[in-house]
Order: C-alpha cells, then structure tokens, then sequence
C-alpha cells in the first residue's frame, strides 16, 4: 500500500513542475519554512510532497487559464477561383492564421470548409435579412431589421449549416449580423437624421423621432436571433458553437452630434438595449469594434482609459464576454517592399485588450483585416502586402 500510495506521490510531483511550476514552489517554499520551524509534519517528508501537490493544484483549480479566440478578418473569398481560394488558403496557414472572420453566403462555404481541413476555423458573418425579401437589397443599407423574416432565414441558415456538418466543420462563432447600430447595415436607421448618436433612453421614448422604429427593428432581430439558436441546438457539430451579438461599431456615446453627422446608436446602450429585451438568453457573448488611434507614443494605461471613456466593454462580463471581431489601425503606405511602422502601437493596444483578458471579459481579439477585396485591392488596413505578411502582421494575430 505504501509503495503504491509513494508512486502515486512521484506522478503527482512531477505533473505539479510540468503544469503549475511556479505555483508549486511558492507553496513548497512557505511549507518547507514551516516544517524547518518544527510545525509541520515533522518527520514525514512525503506526506510534505503530498501536501504541496495538493495545494498547487487547487490553486490552479481556482484560477484557470484563459482561452482566447485571436484571428483576422478575410473578404470576398467566395469571389476568387478554385486556384485563388487555394492559394489564399496556404498563405494563411503557412503565416500562422488559426481563425479568419468572413461572412457566410452560397459562394463562401467551400472556402470555410477548405480553411478548416488546413486548421483554420471561421467565425461566421450570418446576416439576419437573408432569407428574407430584404435579401434583394442593392446595399446593406438598404436592408431594414424590422424586414427581417426569422422563418426564412431559418430555413437559409439551415441548409447552409447542413453542408457544414456533412463535412464535420465545427465553426468558431455564429456572429448574427454586423455594425447594426448604424445605418450602413440597418436602414431602419435613416440617413443622415437629425445626426445624433441615441442611447438608451432614446430606443425606449415612444416620442422620439427616430428611436421606436430603430427599437423595432431590434425586437426583430432578437426574434431571428431565437431562430438562429433553434437551428444551432439541433444541430450535433456545431451544437455548442458561440452565437454572437451583432459586432457594434464604435459611434460614440450618446450625444447631439456624431462624428461623421450621421444618425447611429451607442455601442453600449445597443447591448442593453438588446439585453433588456432577452439577448442574455440567446447570445453567448457580445460582439464590438474598435478602431483606436495610430499614435504610437500613447501609453497602455492611455489606451486603456480610452477603451473606458468610450465604454467599449463595460457590457462585458465573465459569463457573458465580449468579442472584439474588429480592430485595427491604417497604413497608407504602397510602396514594396513594405515598412510596416505599426508595431509599436499592435503591441501596445494587444497589451490594453490583455486587462480585459485577464478579467474575463474579452475572449476573442479579431483583426481587420488581411488584405484587399479582392486580395489585389489596396486596402490600408490590410498587413499581407508585396506577398509577405508584415512584421506587424505577425504581431496583430499572434496568442494572447
């Protein structure tokens, strides 16, 4: 039994230096400066191994390790050919991309599917008019939520879903829809408006001129959210993939006056908007953008406060955390080979989004974007330029 029991010790031992070796010696120190005080566990130095194994991993118990979804965003792919969609395949899995962001349509799912046989998931871009005669829109804008068809979109979005498990594709995120806080995606929001940014209070003012028919088209979107998670939780892959808020652009807070004159909502008060009226049931997390400044003599504490100001996830929450789907800062350069001068402000904004991390509020850091759309479109944004990928690059989508 003793030998037993001593083995056990050993594996025990040597799992506590392989996984939690830092923990293990803090306690073993403070044990061992007890035991060498004569008050505890005189005698027995393998019940004093036991004892540290134990504790580190309880520590360990309590505190898990974070997971976090880092990525980048790639358009249009359903667009190129056999050979293209290929090549941009390899390019990506050969510069280290383990999840892209696009959205899903007839001329995608191929891509999607290819991508995941070279160890590339996706996060989904469902936008919740397909299925729907607003599906006929001439631009996004165009599209009401309040128009949106929840059954046909169910039955859209399920036909879509069957390829995917056919092929055994389990996908890194449902993301239903995009910016609907703002009139780009959401015609229900006019253009330019009285050109305020509204809040919440706005959404929930029967005599505000704007707000109602916006807050319709929101209780809309909730109902196609339902439908969307009819159709994910009978399905067997994709069972438990994330289903994520619609990613709200960054249009300030609520104010006479927005940043560009036109009518949008608040990112935070669309959230709770939305969860005042039964997102928390269907959403698993909340998605948001941000595009924060280039200047790259702002600190990680600056940069941090200004993530506060704006209020980008103050909605966040460890059971319910957001996903940065887009963030980014421009390069107008077009010269080849390409300097990147970007690295310096990648590393320190990656560095304010780890706060978030660490707190469990933020579980996806999702870059925009590749490169062009098509990929020979010059795109400022982008960081695969004169065919490599930028040293910057490799920061923007590297673990967190």
């Amino acid at each position: 039994m003793f030998h037993y029991l001593r083995r056990l010790v050993s594996i025990a031992f040597l799992q506590g230096l392989a996984y939690f070796p830092a923990t293990f010696h803090q306690i073993c120190v403070r044990i061992g400066q007890l035991r060498r005080k004569g008050r505890f566990l005189m005698g027995r130095p393998w019940m004093y191994i036991v004892v540290c194994v134990m504790c580190a991993a309880l520590v360990t118990q309590a505190a898990p390790s974070k997971s976090v979804v880092v990525g980048i965003n790639t358009e249009n792919e359903g667009d190129l050919s056999q050979a293209g969609r290929d090549s941009e395949i390899e390019l990506m899995q050969q510069n280290g991309v383990k999840t892209i962001r696009t959205a899903l349509s007839s001329k995608s799912v191929d891509f999607i599917i290819e991508a995941y046989r070279h160890g590339i998931g996706t996060i989904v871009i469902i936008y919740p008019t397909w299925g729907s005669n607003a599906k006929s829109k001439r631009r996004w804008s165009d599209a009401p939520l309040s128009g949106a068809d929840p059954q046909g979109f169910a039955a859209w979005f399920q036909e879509k879903l069957d390829k995917f498990e056919a092929a055994g594709v389990r996908l890194s995120g449902l993301e239903l829809g995009c910016e609907i806080n703002t009139s780009g995606y959401d015609s229900d929001i006019p253009t330019p408006g009285t050109g305020r940014v509204l809040g919440l209070s706005d959404l929930n003012n029967p005599r505000d001129p704007e707000g109602p028919a916006i807050a319709d088209g929101y209780r809309n979107y909730l109902r196609v959210m339902e439908a969307l998670k009819t159709v994910r939780d009978h399905s067997k892959v994709n069972k438990t993939t994330p289903i994520i808020s619609a990613s709200m652009a960054d249009w300030g807070l609520p104010g006479p006056k927005s940043w560009n004159g036109d009518v949008g909502v608040s990112l935070p008060d669309a959230i709770q908007f939305l969860r005042q009226n039964g997102m928390d049931k269907l959403a698993d997390g909340y998605g948001v953008h941000v595009y924060p400044s280039g200047n790259s003599k702002l600190s990680v504490q600056e940069r941090i406060s200004d993530l506060e100001q704006k209020k980008i996830f103050s909605e966040c929450s460890q059971s319910k955390p957001c996903w940065l789907t887009e963030w980014g800062t421009p390069n107008g350069s077009k010269s080849c080979p390409f300097e990147d001068q970007r690295m310096p402000v990648f590393e320190a904004e990656r560095s304010a989004f780890s706060k978030y991390i660490e707190d469990g509020r933020l579980t996806a850091v999702i870059y925009y974007v590749w490169s062009g759309s098509p990929p020979s479109k010059f795109d400022p944004m982008s960081v695969y330029r004169c065919g490599a990928l930028s040293e910057a690059g490799k920061v923007a989508f590297s673990p967190l």
